[in-house]
């Protein structure tokens, strides 16, 4: 019968309410897996080597659900998936896989975005400043920054970029090297004059490459491409207008003037003008305007646009802080007709002119104040006030670009409690292609701050655990004077709970396997003679181990709210945040099991208890889940070995993700060269059809001893981190056979007690073709004699018992049956470890006790009772023991005929001159007439009583008792003739109103009649 099916059939019965049925369910869901026991245990072996990422910033371990380990694995491979978030800009990481001694590694190799594109070792992103370019201004400028968390000090390791115009008159090439600062630079391609003479809009699409970085000015040589359109990526396109669009900005002023003004930076020194549009209903004569600028700033000229119609005259005032200009416009003539005028018609230029030096480098804001006044105006116009401000720089900025350390985010903050930041910095790109980076009056908003946060100072964007969901595509915008730029980050969000895996969720007791500890209450014996005895007490039971990692998905939330979730990887993948949320996961019960390291759960005494892992902002719990150690017995049935002569390793990169990285590694078995060391990898077989590394157990808990047929094939390898490792100091020209059997700690051991408790071999280079296995003979061959060596705790035996590799064979039966007694004795002579009492069990105990308490209540109650009513003197027909107890009848009733009739037909032998007539009456005093008995004795218990009513008439309650007679009387009597007591009557006055109630006057007519009834019967 299954282990599982066993228990959970076996469950007790206990009082009805919640808890029974609870912990039903719960050993329901925790043997779910032990159903199918007769089937063959799942593939979940593998070479348990070490694989970590070196120099990477941020990187998780992935697995996909249900397929841990990957299919590829085997006793001697393992490959696990990496996800790299963050780029490596300083070195590229390293991937290293070890199974002590022995260890290796590689370079990871670069993404690659297309199949077809060449493998880039930087991560780039790039920005097109302009969307359009004119003749006018025919240069496309590109920012290429380089993602990632530091830089070199030098230049020389950053590379070139590229940027590769295509358009259907030609094709463009212009290259900028990486600023190490800012990691960034600009490429400002020049597109020729002819690609502008289509006469309409076309369109220019941009690629890039990088290159590494060549020596001469600039840094950057010719492209090395023969077609860089092969490997290029792709960058967006860019539209060529024939004519460049204004950019202005118009502000009205009033209901019928309107200004229009430049809606791009100045440069000091620069000439500028404002225009003043009026509209068609406008009928006023004379129009002012005032106009109020700050030092730096003058007012040259006021032109009409038409000097036929109106006239303008400038007057300027200057003051100590503010310069004022008044311009008087009059009327020239009418407008001649036209059936349709513009809404809008200029009629007044106003030149500007920056003084040089104003600015000292630095972006300023000029103001302008405007004022109108002129006939028909709406009287709470008159005194409004417009102001318009001027952007003054000495540089020509065409762009506010952010640049991000990286452009998505995992985040982690629920899990660990520590918010995750990405560094933010704001860059201008002049023309030319310099960038300045921007400190001071900076603005910055988050559009979904349930999803990402930005930071007061605007240099970072962050999560803090507080956020609810992710989303892909998330905005923050940042400004700075006139500038606008946007930023897009992707956050993954953890979709909770948590997924505790377990390699097993029931830990049994190992048969047979103790380890050292302490044990409690136990007297310390003085004698010397009594060490052999006391070492096996103070070991304490092994339960089995378990593997454990923490698991979550991650994924994006649609920003419109809706449904649909975008994953991480996949929807079928998770990632590993076992190193992350380990310090906070814990054993619900200590007492039960043990967590060791965040990742190997420890059995210590039988209960049911549970993992949980507790969120260390909110105390809330983040995932559970629940596991049993029951003390059921179970064996391991073999070893399983593989050697490990060196370690082999494979990257390769996948298409999931860009920072996808699959890495496998495998074990070097060839036949061993002389002295060659070798690490063993065990693995554990149990009888419960699971399978654990010996990495899982302590290394002191482990007594592991190797033994070669060939005498001085192995030596014991020193100073080395494995389980277990042997130098191969000389093999044959065929495989060599290795003997690998497990016992208990030495301390734990008997002085008799040395069968293993699995045993296992592997071989060292190919092992032979399989061969029928011989007979056994009855005893077992012995070879040459034995040595051993110990280190550690470990044994090395050369030249060992010879024959076959078979494991089970290795060992006769009639060892393994004293295995067992040893085993049976050995059980006997521990003391178990105190059994923690269960609330169930408390239950029961208290429902038991009760029972007994009432138990015992009634048999006290009985026994009073007997001792109360022991004494009571018995009838005069009890005397005898042996004789039937007398019967009492009772009459109830009026018909004095049926009376008569039920005692005639009980005494029809009585004599007539034996018995009277209860009528008879006599003096006043009582008659009283008593029969023998048939056996001469008489009954002093007959009696017959009647009474009145108080109705007026009167009921007779008449008693007649039967006395038996004895046993000896009853033989010499005739059949059918019982005993019968005569009536007893009462006095006179009774007998008188029983003879009225039958109608008869005296008693000698009750006489005759009681007579004629005797006849008549």
């Amino acid at each position: 019968m299954c282990p599982g099916m066993g228990r959970a059939g076996a469950a007790p019965r206990g009082p009805r309410g919640p808890w029974p049925c609870l912990l039903l369910a719960l050993a329901l869901a925790l043997d779910v897996e032990r159903v199918d026991c007769d089937q063959d245990p799942l593939n979940t072996i593998y070479l348990p080597a070490t694989l970590e990422l070196l120099d990477a910033p941020e990187h998780f371990r992935v697995q996909q659900v249900g397929h841990y380990p990957p299919a590829n694995s085997s006793l001697g491979s393992r490959s696990e998936t990496f996800l790299l978030l963050q780029p490596w800009p300083r070195v590229q990481p390293l991937l290293r896989a070890s199974y002590p001694p022995f260890a290796t590694q590689q370079v990871v190799p670069p993404r690659v975005t297309e199949p077809h594109q060449r493998p880039v070792p930087w991560d780039v992103r790039a920005v097109s400043v302009e969307a359009a370019v004119t003749p006018a201004e025919p240069h496309a400028r590109v920012l290429f920054h380089l993602k990632g968390q530091d830089w070199p000090p030098g230049p020389g390791s950053l590379p070139c970029a590229w940027l590769h115009a295509t358009h259907p008159a030609g094709t463009a090439h212009q290259a900028c090297h990486f600023q190490p600062s800012l990691g960034a630079c600009v490429v400002e391609l020049e597109f020729p004059s002819h690609w502008f003479s289509q006469g309409s809009t076309t369109r220019a699409e941009l690629a890039y490459t990088l290159e590494p970085a060549a020596e001469g000015p600039g840094g950057c040589g010719p492209s090395q491409e023969e077609d860089p359109r092969e490997q290029a990526l792709p960058v967006g396109g860019v539209e060529l207008r024939p004519a460049d669009p204004p950019q202005y900005q118009e502000v009205p002023l009033d209901e019928a003037v309107t200004l229009r003004v430049p809606d791009v930076p100045v440069r000091p020194g620069q000439l500028f003008s404002a225009t003043l549009l009026l509209r068609h209903n406008f009928t006023a004569s004379i129009l002012t305007l005032r106009i109020k600028v700050k030092k730096g700033l003058h007012v040259t000229a006021a032109r009409p646009v038409q000097p036929s119609l109106w006239t303008a005259k400038l007057d300027r005032f200057k003051g100590s802080k503010h310069h004022t200009t008044l311009i008087i416009c009059h009327r020239a003539g009418n407008t001649g007709l036209d059936s349709s005028p513009p809404e809008l018609s200029e009629f007044l230029w106003v030149d500007f002119l920056v003084e040089n030096g104003t600015s000292g480098g630095v972006a300023v804001t000029r103001p302008v104040t405007w004022q109108l006044e002129y006939a028909g105006q709406a009287p709470e116009a008159e005194k409004d006030k417009m102001v318009w401000e001027i952007l003054v720089s000495e540089r020509d900025v065409r762009a506010l670009v952010p640049l991000a350390k990286a452009e998505e985010l995992v985040n982690t903050a629920p899990l660990t409690g520590e918010p995750r930041h990405v560094p933010i910095r704001l860059v201008t790109v002049d023309n030319g292609g310099a960038l300045v980076e921007v400190t001071e009056h900076i603005g910055c908003e988050s559009t979904n701050t349930q999803v990402l946060q930005v930071s007061e100072t605007c240099d970072a964007v962050f999560v803090s655990g507080k956020e609810s969901r992710g989303a892909q595509g998330v905005q923050v915008d940042f400004w700075w004077r006139r500038l606008r730029a946007s930023l897009q980050m992707t956050v993954w969000a953890p979709l909770l709970p948590l997924r505790i895996e377990l390699t097993d969720t029931t830990l049994e007791q190992v048969r047979g396997w103790r380890v050292p500890g302490p044990t409690e209450g136990m007297p310390e014996p003085e004698a010397a003679a009594e060490e052999a005895e006391r070492r096996p007490r103070s070991c304490r039971l092994q339960y089995q181990r378990a593997g454990v990692r923490f698991l979550v998905p991650f994924a994006a939330h649609p920003l419109d709210g809706g449904r649909r979730l975008t994953h991480l990887l996949g929807p079928d993948w998770l990632l590993d945040v076992t190193h992350l949320v380990a310090p906070h996961a814990r054993v619900q019960d200590p007492r039960v099991a043990s967590l060791e390291g965040g990742r190997i759960l420890v059995g210590r005494e039988p209960g049911v208890t549970s993992i949980e892992v507790r969120s260390p902002l909110s105390d809330s719990i983040l995932g559970e889940q629940a596991l049993a150690v029951t003390d059921d017995k179970v064996s391991v049935l073999e070893l399983q070995v593989q050697p490990v002569m060196g370690i082999s390793l494979a990257l390769s990169r996948g298409t999931a993700h860009p920072g996808e990285v699959t890495a496998t590694c495998w074990a070097q078995s060839a036949f061993p060269a002389p002295k060659q060391e070798v690490a063993l990898s065990l693995w554990l077989s149990f009888s419960d059809h699971t399978l654990v590394p010996a990495e899982l157990y302590n290394q002191h808990d482990l007594g592991l001893s190797v033994s070669a047929e060939e005498p001085g094939a192995i030596l014991p390898a020193k100073d080395q981190g494995a389980q277990l490792g042997v130098v191969v100091s000389g093999a044959g020209a065929e495989g060599l056979p290795l003997h690998v059997a497990l016992h208990p700690p030495e301390p734990c051991r008997r002085g008799r007690h040395r069968v293993p408790l699995a045993s296992g071999t592997a071989w060292l280079g190919l092992p032979p073709a399989p061969t029928p296995p011989p007979a056994l003979p009855s005893s077992p061959a012995r070879g040459p004699p034995a040595t051993e060596a110990s280190v550690g705790g470990k044994q090395w035996e050369a030249g060992g018992v010879g024959g076959s590799g078979v494991v089970k064979g290795k060992f006769e039966r009639a060892e393994a049956e004293a295995r067992e007694e040893e085993e049976e004795e050995e059980e006997e002579e521990m003391v178990p470890a105190p059994q923690r009492v269960t609330d169930l069990e408390l239950g029961m105990y208290a429902l038991l006790g009760i029972f007994c308490l009432a138990i015992l209540i009634f048999l006290v109650n009985g026994v009073v009772f007997v001792l109360r009513y022991q004494r009571k003197e018995p009838p005069d027909g009890a005397t005898d023991p042996a004789s039937p107890q007398p019967h009492n009848w009772v009459w109830l009733g009026t018909d004095q005929e049926e009376l008569s009739r039920q005692l005639d037909r009980q005494s029809p032998g009585l004599p007539q001159g034996e018995g009277g007539c209860p009528c008879e009456s006599g003096g006043g005093g009582e008659a009283l007439t008593v029969a023998q008995a048939p056996g001469g004795g008489t009954s002093s218990s007959s009696s017959t009583l009647a009474r009145k009513e108080a109705g007026g008439r009167r009921k007779r309650v008449e008693f007649v008792t039967f006395a038996p007679a004895p046993l000896a009387e009853l033989s010499q009597e005739s059949v059918g003739a019982p005993a019968v007591q005569s009536i007893l009557v009462a006095g006179e006055e009774d007998i008188r109103w029983v003879c009225e109630d039958m109608g008869l006057k005296d008693p000698e007519e009750l006489r005759s009649y009681m007579e004629r009834i005797r006849g008549s019967s």
